[in-house]
């Protein structure tokens, strides 16, 4: 349009108004292009008023015609578009990854980043890759029909407006097809079996089988054995995989013993049944089950050994001896044993074998060549499961040895003799007796080792005493002797000579002195000193008896007893150290032995006192009372102190007395002499009275020094050296207004430390007033005028002492409350997100002073009030608990504000509190979990489920959208995006998959990053239908079979039992042949 303008118009003001429309009724942005009309013109975007913004002047600009372009600012309000949907594909399984096999189109009508389109797959896939700009679907990883046939993906196109970016989803579905890339497997894994050994040819092992992995089109088998056939005694047949005997097996054979392990390959066949290049192998085992045909053996037929008597029970003949039996298992198990004349001798072992053993005989009995000098016998080996048996003979011939030692009439010849016999006399005579005859039978005598005290006839056995003996050195002697025969054969004896004891020494202290000690006033009975003596002899010659015999002082005090082989010397009464001379007492013991006559020794012992301290000092007085002045100079004694210890040594006594005090630093006493004294001045007013505690210590050692205790009461009097001083100073008293005369204005206070009338004070206005007076005694002003007021305080002491200087009262009016408090800025009204704090301020105003005028504000009773707390004196209202918009929406608070005075003065106001919505609640399905059955028949686009979802939030964020995020990876269901039914993509078939467990997840379309997801399970069971029909594995069968066999004998495997997975049983008849 245009329109013509007045120079004169002022700036600001409205030139016209546009007015434009959209036929998509979506809102529109006006402004102004161009720089000149920028210049001079602007237009609210918005509304479409263009008005002024510099004044215009005719004679600048010649009036013309100007054109006003109205610029429409698109808003992004259009979703992406897919064309050429439905998308499907085919693709080979062997397409090469990086191979593009698809591309989506779809485009946006919007104009700059709002039609910008991107493609990605929701969720993403991890065998396909899209391209977010060209929509180009490319291979990323291998592909394999066998684990997955088809893909169902999901595209999401978004446009890229950064302030509401909106999307679209579409479904793609890719179908692999098959292709022969897939090795045979055999089936009914591992092959493995046992036969027995005596097995006829043409024998059935086993049937092997092999099947063709790709699924689409299989192949046939075709079978032969690698390696592994011994002797060629196994046939495989080509086509039908059967494992038959060929030739003749003994499991005694070493070659076929341990089994068979044969290395059998299936080859995939070509349609022209050659060979192709697919191939697998595996191994069958097969072990021979053995049969009883085999009797045990031994590895002679005569076994023959010699051996001496002396051979002890359980010694090992020198023997070879094995049996066997060649069978194995149970059939190879028998018994070996003896039996003949005098077999018992001897032992076998061991006497039951198992296939192959070392037989070992051992002597059973002791052996006597004076007895039996030969043995025969038999040996068997006999199978306990059969009549089989084995034989040998055994010959021992025994060798003769001497085998009888000389024997003494007694194992041990005592005698006992005193110390004193005369060398030469004839002790006692040994005897030893041998059982064999001639020179074996001749005994001679011999010391094993020859005594210096003792000799021995070798044909007689007389034992002689060729030196002095001493019982004090040797009081036994045990003589070995021997009995040797001719045959060099020795018998051990013994001779034990006990010398007795002649009382022939005295006993012998095991010192030259004893010295003892004992504290002072040590209760009876006190030990003091251990004495010990020896003596030589034997009992009771050595039996000691103890006495004291002497003593320098109190002889009647000691005594003397035996504890554990000690004399001990005790005290009987306790000793007093000052009695004692020297504290020394002097003790001679003698120790007396049992002989006949008796023989003695004397020892002397010395005995030491101890002195102990068993008196505590004490002071003159328990207490001492002093008064002295507080102006006493620093350094005056005080008070002299002295205590007394009745303990005359010198260590413990008066003259080792220390003095010590406690209790203040102000005052010091001399630890030698007592004397108190002052250290520093001392002032009444700060310490009126001490109290100290005085010690007196002697020269004990630990718990054993004693200590004396006294206390010392000083009071210190008073002087008068203090002027009062005010204790607050200048005063400040407040009147309210309007009060009446002789009102309380204040009371005053001035303090003097003095004590008495010393520390008493006098007030007075100063200089007098007659419009206030003043208390002298208690300091309280009264008026009738605001004034200020000097005043002044005086003791009453001798000479009295007047304050230093005077204080002023100062006398303040005070306000009245009577002004209510008024509310600013009204209405509150606040908005703010639930689930975040919230805050808004407050304001009140009162017009009064000081406290009326202070403001304290509150939540009225009977208000939602565990939401929120509102600050008392700042207004801050905030929230104390998470705001939730589905549980309240809006709030009503009713606030209180009253001022401080003493009569309290109050305002109401109303905040509403608005709770905008959040995302915060998630997608609800109900139920959760779905149970669907299916036939497998179902048509595509069939209805699985009809799922139900809700959200509680408000707006977008109540808006759903639906995805199937798992079990759907073969792409067989989609989901709808908005109405959340499950529906079939492709027909099903139960034969490849029986039971689907769909993930299905409704995502709200709250803000980015903030948007949340509902998840619900769907099961879906697919129901057979009988669909399949049964499948031969080959074109065509051949068999050779013996015109003899037996009707009902198995001869052909025709199909596959597993090849239908369809419930109706598959029956074969032969239509015709002979």
């Amino acid at each position: 349009p245009s329109r013509h303008i007045c120079p004169a118009w002022w700036i600001s003001s409205s030139v016209a108004q546009l007015k434009a429309t959209d036929p998509e009724e979506e809102p529109l942005i006006y402004g102004v292009s161009g720089e000149e009309a920028m210049r001079y013109f602007s237009v609210n975007k918005d509304t479409g008023v263009v008005w002024l913004r510099q004044q215009l002047d005719r004679e600048v600009r010649t009036p013309a015609t100007d054109t006003v372009n109205i610029q429409i600012g698109d808003v992004n309000d259009n979703s992406p578009v897919f064309h050429g949907q439905p998308y499907t594909v085919h693709i080979p399984e062997n397409t090469p990854v990086g191979r593009s096999v698809f591309m989506v189109n779809a485009t946006d009508p919007d104009q700059g980043t709002g039609g910008s389109v991107l493609f990605s797959f929701q969720p993403p896939s991890p065998f396909f890759a899209i391209d977010g700009a060209r929509g180009t679907v490319t291979v990323i990883r291998p592909l394999d029909y066998e684990t997955t046939s088809a893909y169902q993906l999901t595209v999401n196109a978004t446009d890229q407006d950064k302030l509401r970016p909106l999307s679209r989803l579409a479904n793609l579905a890719i179908s692999i097809t098959d292709v022969q890339d897939m090795d045979p497997i055999f089936t009914n894994l591992p092959y493995s079996t046992n036969i027995e050994e005596d097995i006829p040819l043409g024998y059935e092992v086993r049937k092997i089988t092999a099947i063709d992995q790709d699924l689409g089109r299989p192949r046939g088998i075709g079978y032969t054995i690698i390696s592994g056939n011994t002797n060629s005694v196994f046939a495989l047949d080509y086509i039908s995989g059967s494992l038959t005997v060929n030739g003749q097996l003994d499991r005694e054979n070493p070659l076929y013993s341990a089994g068979f392990t044969l290395t059998v390959k299936a080859t995939e066949l070509k349609d022209d049944r050659s060979p192709s290049d697919a191939t697998v192998m595996t191994t069958f085992t097969i072990l021979l089950i053995d049969k009883n045909d085999n009797a045990p053996k031994f590895n002679s037929s005569e076994y023959r050994v010699r051996i001496t008597e002396l051979a002890q029970v359980g010694f090992a003949l020198p023997l070879f001896i094995q049996a066997e039996d060649k069978d194995e298992g149970v059939n190879s198990m028998f018994q070996v044993f003896l039996t003949g004349n005098n077999s018992e001798y001897f032992t076998i072992s061991p006497t039951a074998v198992q296939g192959r053993a070392d037989i070992r005989m051992r002597v059973a009995m002791p052996l006597d060549f004076e007895h039996i000098r030969t043995y025969s016998f038999s040996l068997y080996a006999n199978e306990s499961m059969s009549d089989h048996v084995g034989f040998a003979r055994v010959y021992i011939e025994l060798i003769n040895e001497n085998d009888n030692r000389p024997i003494f009439s007694r194992p041990l010849y005592n005698i006992s003799l005193p110390e004193n016999t005369p060398p030469g006399t004839s002790l006692l005579r040994i005897l030893a007796t041998d059982g064999d005859a001639g020179t074996f039978g001749t005994v001679r005598y011999y010391f094993s080792d020859e005594p210096d005290q003792f000799s021995l006839d070798a044909e007689t056995g007389w034992v002689i005493l060729r030196a002095s003996l001493d019982y004090e050195l040797m009081r036994r002697f045990t003589l070995t002797v021997l009995a040797r025969d001719g045959g060099g054969e020795e018998t051990t004896g013994r001779i034990r000579v006990n010398v007795l004891d002649v009382n022939d020494n005295m006993p012998l202290f095991q010192k030259e002195a004893y010295v003892g000690s004992l504290r002072e006033n040590e209760q009876a009975v006190q030990p003091v000193a251990r004495i010990r003596a020896t003596d030589e002899d034997s009992p009771p010659n050595n039996f000691l008896t103890y006495s004291i015999i002497s003593a320098s002082a109190f002889p009647s005090y000691f005594s003397i007893v035996m504890v554990e082989g000690y004399a001990v010397i005790s005290v009987t009464r306790p000793l007093d150290y000052e009695q004692v001379p020297n504290g020394m007492i002097y003790l001679t013991v003698m120790a007396k032995d049992g002989g006949n006559p008796a023989l003695n020794s004397t020892v002397p012992v010395t005995v030491e006192v101890i002195d102990e301290n068993d008196n505590p000092p004490e002071f003159s007085k328990p207490s001492y009372i002093v008064k002295i002045p507080e102006n006493i100079i620093a350094g005056a004694t005080v008070l002299l102190v002295n205590a007394t210890d009745l303990d005359a040594s010198r260590e413990f006594g008066q003259a080792s007395l220390i003095y010590s005090l406690e209790g203040s630093s102000q005052f010091r006493l001399n630890s030698r002499s007592g004397e108190i004294t002052t250290t520093a001045l001392l002032d009444r007013e700060l310490k009126s009275e001490y109290i100290l505690i005085i010690r007196a210590v002697d020269g004990g050692v630990g718990p054993q020094q004693k200590t004396g205790i006294s206390t010392v009461n000083i009071t210190i009097l008073d002087i008068n050296d203090n002027v009062p001083v005010w204790k607050d100073d200048p005063y400040h008293a407040n009147v309210v207004e309007m009060s009446p005369i002789n009102t309380d204005v204040i009371s005053v206070l001035a303090i003097d430390p003095d004590n008495g009338e010393n520390g008493t004070v006098m007030y007075s206005i100063s200089p007098e007033n007659p419009f206030y007076t003043i208390s002298s005694s208690t300091g309280k002003i009264r008026t009738t005028l605001m004034r200020s007021i000097v005043i002044s305080a005086v003791d009453r002491g001798t000479p009295p002492l007047r304050a230093s200087a005077s204080s002023t009262v100062f006398v303040n009016l005070l306000d009245l409350n009577d002004n209510d408090p008024t509310f600013l800025n009204l209405p509150f009204v606040a908005e703010v997100p639930e689930g975040l704090p919230i805050g808004s301020s407050v304001q009140v105003e009162d017009p009064d002073e000081d406290k009326n005028g202070l403001i304290t504000m509150a939540l009225q009773m009977g208000m939602p009030r565990l939401d929120f707390y509102l600050n008392t004196s700042t207004g801050i209202l905030t929230s104390t608990a998470v705001l939730d918009r589905e549980q309240i929406g809006q709030y009503h608070l009713r606030i209180i504000a009253y001022d401080a005075g003493r009569f309290p003065r109050t305002s109401t106001s109303t905040l509403t509190v608005t709770v905008l919505d959040v995302n915060d609640e998630t997608p609800t399905f109900n139920p959760s979990v779905y149970n669907v059955s299916l036939k497998e028949s179902v048509p595509r686009d069939h209805i699985v489920a009809r799922l139900s979802c809700s959200d509680n939030d408000a707006g977008l964020n109540a808006e759903l959208s639906y995805f199937i995020t798992g079990g759907n990876q073969d792409g067989k269901f989609s989901v709808g995006f908005r109405d959340g039914v499950v529906r079939t993509v492709v027909g099903l078939d139960r034969e490849t998959q029986a039971a689907y467990t769909l993930v299905v997840e409704a995502i709200d379309n709250g803000p980015a990053g903030s948007r949340r997801t509902g998840t619900a399970t769907v099961f879906v069971e697919v129901q057979d239908v009988n669909d399949n029909r049964p499948i031969f594995l080959q074109n065509s069968y051949e068999t050779s079979i013996l015109e003899s066999v037996p009707r009902g004998t198995s001869i052909l495997q025709a199909a596959n039992p597993a090849s239908s997975s369809d419930k109706p049983s598959t029956t074969m008849m032969v239509n015709s042949g002979s």
